[in-house]
Formats: structure tokens, C-alpha cells, sequence
């Protein structure tokens, strides 16, 4: 079985910052950018789409010191990240993409390439955007798709799966040999919507046979890749809020708990739980696929792939802790304050029973 037509994508996504104002960009790019709209060949609903497209800027084509010539692009998302789109084009035998994917995945050249050009471009972001991140470069989630437009065989779905399935699974996990149980999890999530096409969804890469060449497919398992990155991003940050939180506090208790600092740490957890709580519910509401049972398919998928559920309630049990700390320690800080005032009053009252008693016996 022979590639005739084909593209390899290459993804690299970065948390650039909290948020972009992508009118204030498109205004200061002009015509370097283009609204990156959902396309299909399905009937489907027109609210079926980004609630607000992100933006294309085509970076230029170059040469991999492997040979590889690649289209680099770049999207950016409303809710802060940025995506590095590397596309290929790719033909010749199908078992070749093992050893392909295996390159891919391990190449430090490619990494750093998607770096560089993050490195080139963030300045031009950084005006439109509300509290960057320090470091965009030092986290990211990368993803590979092989995007099968046509074989030298005509070949439908079940065909394609029942006779090259084992290829495919090895490809999906960059493994010249896979056991009969890695190879059944590989194919796990295949999805068909005609009868000549195929998408199959695995952790670190997709195989996409769509003769049609539909972006859709591709922008919504990107979507599910993005939420991955955040997920994790809001996790970490969430562990070190606590942990501070927790550090600060004790500090604190120590020193006969100084309400003023007590505050500012309330202050700081509250302020944390309201930005992760308002950007992960953009986030939630960025793409709805309600209209278009397919492509929520291909979502759910990629969600049940990257494991989003469970990312989703790690996050919001973090969430949950940090409101907890911060209901324990604001009724603490109340009781305290409690404490401060009756106290004082006691010692006004005992003043006052003094001063009484002074007079009487002046009066005396």
C-alpha cells in the first residue's frame, strides 16, 4: 500500500498568556493575518463554529537538516495560546510513516524550530496580550498527524482497517513490534463518517484518511490538544497557589497571626480560583460541536484519549481546596478580629469601672 497523497502536521502548542485581545492583533498585523474558520463537507449547523476564530499567520516554508520540507504556520487563540503548525508533504509506503513518526516524535531540531519561531514572532503578540507568561517556551504539548489523502488502492474504511490495522496501530505508537493489546488500543477510537474515510486517535499522534481534504477533523483534535495544555498548565500552577498558601499561612500562625498578611493571602487565593475558575469556562465554551454529531465524536475521542476528564476534575478539585482554605481562613481571620474587639471592649469596660470607682472615692 503506497501514499500517493498525503501531508504530515506537525503541532506545537504554547500558553503565551492569560488572555489575547485578537481585534487589537488583527488591527496591528493587517493583512500577515486571517480568521482561521471550521470547514467541511457535512451539512451542519452555521453556529457550529469558534465563538471567536482564532488568527493565521503563514510563517514561511524551510528545509529540516533530515531533508524535510516543511509549511510553517501559526494560530492564536482568544484564551492565550498559540499553536506552531509544521505541514509536510508525505508519500511512498505506508509501513515508512513508523519510522517517520518515531523521527518526529524524538527530533530536538523540530522542537527547537517551533521554539525559534515562537521566539520570533511573541513580540508581535505581547501588545494584545493581558498578563503574559513569563517563559511561553518552557511548557507545551506537541502532537503529530498523518493526514492520508489518497493510496495507490482504492480503499475504504473497513478494508483500510482490517488489513492494514496492524500498521496503522504501529504508526499511531511510533513501534516497529506492539503486543495484540497495544495494538487493540491503538485503534480503539476509530471513527468513520463516510465509508472512505477513516480518523483514529491515539496519545501522541492521529491517522487521518479523509480523500476530501477537510480541516475540520484536524482543528478540532488541535482544540482537544490546546485543552490539554491548559489543563495541565492551571493544574501546576493550582499546586504551587496551595503549597504557598499553605507556607504563608503556617509562617504566619507562627508570628501570632498578623492579620494584614493573612488578607493579602486570602486576597491572592481568591483572586487565583476567579481567573483559572472565568478562563477555563471560556475555554469550555470556546468550540461548541452540539450541531455536528460527528465532529463531537471526533472530540470525545480525542477528549477520552488525552484523559480531559480527568484533568478537568483534578483542576476543579483544586478549585474546590482553595475555596475551602480560603472559607477556613477568612472565618479564622473573622474569629480573630472577634477575638481583637471583645477584648478591647473588655479592657474599655474595666477602664471605665476604674475611672468610676476613681471618682467615688475622690468624691469621698
Amino acid at each position: 500500500m503506497r501514499i500517493i497523497d498525503g501531508h504530515l502536521m506537525m503541532y506545537w502548542c504554547f500558553d503565551v498568556a492569560d488572555e489575547i485581545d485578537l481585534g487589537l492583533l488583527e488591527t496591528n498585523l493587517g493583512s500577515q493575518a486571517e480568521k482561521a474558520l471550521l470547514s467541511g463537507t457535512r451539512i451542519i449547523p452555521g453556529y457550529v463554529q469558534y465563538r471567536i476564530p482564532p488568527l493565521l499567520l503563514k510563517l514561511g516554508k524551510q528545509k529540516l537538516n533530515s531533508g524535510i520540507e516543511i509549511l510553517a504556520e501559526m494560530k492564536i487563540y482568544e484564551f492565550g495560546v498559540i499553536t506552531i503548525r509544521f505541514t509536510s508533504k508525505i508519500e511512498g509506503e505506508l509501513q515508512s510513516l513508523v519510522q517517520l513518526n518515531r523521527y518526529v516524535q524524538e527530533s530536538v531540531e523540530i522542537r527547537n524550530l517551533a521554539i525559534e519561531w515562537l521566539n520570533k514572532t511573541i513580540e508581535k503578540i505581547i501588545p494584545a496580550a493581558i498578563r503574559p507568561t513569563k517563559s511561553p517556551e518552557s511548557d507545551w504539548e506537541d502532537y503529530v498527524i498523518f493526514w492520508i489523502h489518497g493510496f495507490d488502492n482504492m480503499v475504504d474504511s473497513n478494508t483500510l482497517l482490517k488489513d492494514y490495522g496492524d500498521t496503522i496501530s504501529r504508526i499511531l505508537r511510533a513501534e516497529e513490534k506492539l503486543s495484540s493489546q497495544e495494538k487493540e488500543d491503538a485503534l480503539k477510537y476509530a471513527l468513520s463518517y463516510y465509508e472512505d474515510d477513516l480518523t483514529l486517535i491515539d496519545w501522541s499522534s492521529a491517522f487521518v484518511y479523509d480523500p476530501q481534504k477537510t480541516y475540520d477533523i484536524l482543528d478540532v483534535v488541535e482544540f482537544a490538544v490546546i485543552q490539554l495544555l491548559e489543563l495541565r498548565v492551571y493544574d501546576s500552577i493550582l499546586d504551587k497557589a496551595i503549597e504557598n498558601a499553605y507556607d504563608d499561612l503556617a509562617a504566619q500562625r507562627k508570628r501570632k497571626l498578623k492579620i494584614v498578611t493573612i488578607s493579602s493571602v486570602l486576597s491572592r487565593l481568591s483572586r487565583i480560583k476567579l481567573d483559572i475558575s472565568d478562563v477555563i469556562d471560556r475555554l469550555e465554551n470556546f468550540l461548541k460541536l452540539v450541531g455536528d454529531l460527528y465532529l463531537a465524536k471526533v472530540y470525545t475521542a480525542a477528549s477520552n484519549r488525552f484523559y480531559l476528564d480527568r484533568w478537568k476534575m483534578a483542576v476543579r478539585n483544586k478549585l474546590n481546596v482553595i475555596e475551602s482554605l480560603y472559607a477556613k481562613e477568612w472565618e479564622r481571620f473573622q474569629t480573630s478580629r472577634m477575638v481583637v474587639a471583645e477584648i478591647a471592649i473588655v479592657v474599655l469596660f474595666i477602664i471605665d469601672i476604674i475611672l468610676i470607682l476613681f471618682e467615688v472615692i475622690k468624691a469621698k
